[in-house]
């Protein structure tokens, strides 16, 4: 008798235990979010909440949530929620389409674990995330392609996203400007007043100069106290009326030391563009700004010097 009571016991914990761990997983499932993660592409790694729908997908600045990436159309595609549950990803008459393994599809219900192609290169990955998965993602991306003293983008990302932004550019017969620029006799910073103003310094023009730039613009630093912009359809004129623009904002910057003391900076600038689709390669666009960087230097730093690519 005693023997049947424990078995009917253990059923009973074995059901209990059963049903606990079934709302554990459906409380657990009601935290978390659908998400779509880049698994490939110029952000690889970045990843974003489906919290509204629709939410638009493309390379136009007035998407949800913007691709940089030549192969995908200014709208691409969107994210809807069915009224029934679940998310669909669909078509809106993008050039190069939307890829389900090998196939090109029009809509798609999406199941966790999913992975979609959009264009050429850019693969999403849909998963059920809460806000901690969310935030490492982020911070795992930040920490890629960020730089970490002045927070704006590293040469890694630059060195990858250039090629996408020519691609671009030679796709639309458009403009790219690329402007490299360094700070002035900055080794004299560190000398004088040491390495924690020297950082101070650059965190401060890197801020001051992010602020000034369009969101479209791409900034990085490009090492040491070397920094890039490239500007998408920005032409020869437009390019030395940003790198002016540039010059005197750093120019007219007050950077105080911790001792209450001012430190003059100013900047040398070389821009190179390219436009009406001419061919180069990301390193002669990076070449021909350099040179003009060091001309620059060469009649007297704080100064722009441009030229068009040939």
């Amino acid at each position: 008798m005693s023997s049947e009571k424990s078995e009917s016991t253990t059923q009973l914990t074995i059901q209990l235990d059963r049903e606990t761990l079934i709302m554990m997983k459906e409380q657990a499932r009601e935290s978390m979010k659908p998400s779509l993660v880049v698994v490939q592409g110029v952000d690889r790694g970045d990843a974003f909440f489906i919290d509204h729908t629709p939410m638009v997908l493309g390379r136009g600045d007035m998407c949800d949530y913007v691709i940089r990436d030549d192969g995908i159309s200014r709208t691409h595609a969107q994210i809807l929620s069915l009224p029934e549950g679940g998310y669909m990803i669909e078509d809106l008459g993008s050039t190069n389409g939307i890829f389900i393994g090998q196939k090109r599809v029009k809509r798609h219900m999406l199941e966790e674990g999913d992975k979609v192609l959009l264009g050429r290169r850019t693969i999403l990955k849909f998963v059920y995330q809460d806000a901690v998965d969310e935030r490492y993602q982020k911070q795992m991306y930040e920490s890629a392609v960020k730089d970490g003293l002045t927070g704006v983008y590293n040469r890694k990302h630059f060195n990858e996203r250039i090629h996408s932004e020519l691609s671009f550019a030679l796709r639309h017969k458009s403009s790219l400007s690329l402007l490299l620029f360094d700070l002035d006799h900055f080794k004299n910073v560190n000398d004088n007043y040491g390495h924690q103003v020297g950082d101070q310094v650059l965190t401060e023009v890197a801020g001051k100069i992010q602020y000034t730039l369009r969101e479209e613009d791409f900034f990085a630093r490009y090492g040491g106290e070397e920094f890039a912009v490239l500007a998408r359809d920005i032409d020869d004129p437009g390019a030395r009326a940003l790198g002016e623009r540039i010059r005197q904002l750093v120019q007219d910057m007050r950077i105080v030391t911790p001792f209450g003391v001012r430190v003059p900076i100013t900047l040398s600038i070389g821009i190179a563009t390219v436009t009406d689709g001419l061919r180069v390669s990301a390193n002669e666009l990076i070449k021909c700004a350099d040179d003009n960087l060091y001309r620059a230097k060469e009649t007297g730093r704080n100064r722009v010097f441009a030229q068009l690519m040939q």
